[in-house]
């Protein structure tokens, strides 16, 4: 089985309003992604305001400074030509969600659509900057839209995506073992996935993705608890996962062997 990729989801959580946000400091997410990344993540999925060009490229400055991860920038929900505007600090990945956003978060609901026009644009964008799109996946309808940029020939391969389960709002689907069977069973053959869970059965699904041979989405905006009561910070989640891999027999992916399986150069 290849080496298991671990992306550490390195964001404040929307979800649990104890939360304290942090991670506008670009010094604080980067010390906080730089332990991940020695706990063996080779992933950094992160956040900034959409229209706060500075914060976006002083957040890729303080990480790059601080460690060799490679950056994926979320907030799927930013238009074109907001993303024009931050695909300059040369990410290596952007998130795409190809589904409409609908999701509960504390004191706001979001819900936002994303025409194929605009998906088409979108990998448009990622192919003449070099930058490669990871695609959010909620459901299997999200499926034939990712195999429909593919039949337009918009999309290079592998393809990567993250599979969700438990997030809040109307693309929730059940953090369940049967689900992630189901969910699986049907995505395109010789892809990537990422597994990311919300709720008390996050540990025991990314633990299948890992025995599946699927890759782990981890962290403080997924699920920040490690148990019911105890909150945990990236290198915790990051390394604990790890551990996991390593004790049933996977290896953990370095930044290089990951940019190789997933065709991303320096």
């Amino acid at each position: 089985m290849e080496k298991l990729i671990i992306t550490n989801c390195a964001t404040d959580c929307s979800m649990y309003p104890e939360w304290q946000p942090r991670f506008h400091d670009s010094r604080v997410l980067a010390d906080s992604i730089a332990q991940g990344w020695r706990a063996g993540a080779a992933i950094a999925h992160i956040h900034a305001p959409q229209e706060d060009y500075r914060a976006w490229a002083s957040h890729t400055r303080a990480i790059r400074d601080a460690c060799g991860i490679m950056i994926q920038y979320g907030i799927s929900t930013q238009d074109l030509e907001q993303r024009r505007a931050v695909v300059k600090n040369k990410p290596e990945m952007i998130s795409v969600a190809v589904g409409a956003h609908n999701l509960s978060f504390v004191g706001r609901d979001l819900m936002k659509l994303h025409p194929r026009a605009e998906l088409a644009e979108m990998m448009r964008l990622c192919r003449d900057n070099g930058v490669k799109p990871e695609f959010e996946v909620c459901a299997l309808g999200d499926l034939w839209l990712i195999d429909d940029l593919m039949q337009q020939g918009l999309i290079d391969a592998p393809l990567m995506m993250t599979i969700f389960f438990g997030r809040p709002g109307g693309t929730w689907s059940p953090p369940t073992v049967e689900e992630f069977m189901h969910r699986i069973k049907h995505l395109p053959q010789g892809s990537y996935y990422m597994s990311s869970v919300t709720g008390a059965t996050h540990l025991q699904l990314t633990a299948m993705s890992v025995l599946m041979g699927g890759h782990v989405r981890v962290g403080t905006e997924d699920e920040p608890y490690l148990a019911p009561g105890t909150l945990g910070d990236n290198v915790d989640h990051v390394a604990r996962i790890a551990s996991v891999s390593r004790q049933l027999g996977r290896a953990v992916a370095s930044v290089d062997e990951a940019r190789s399986m997933l065709n991303i150069p320096k």
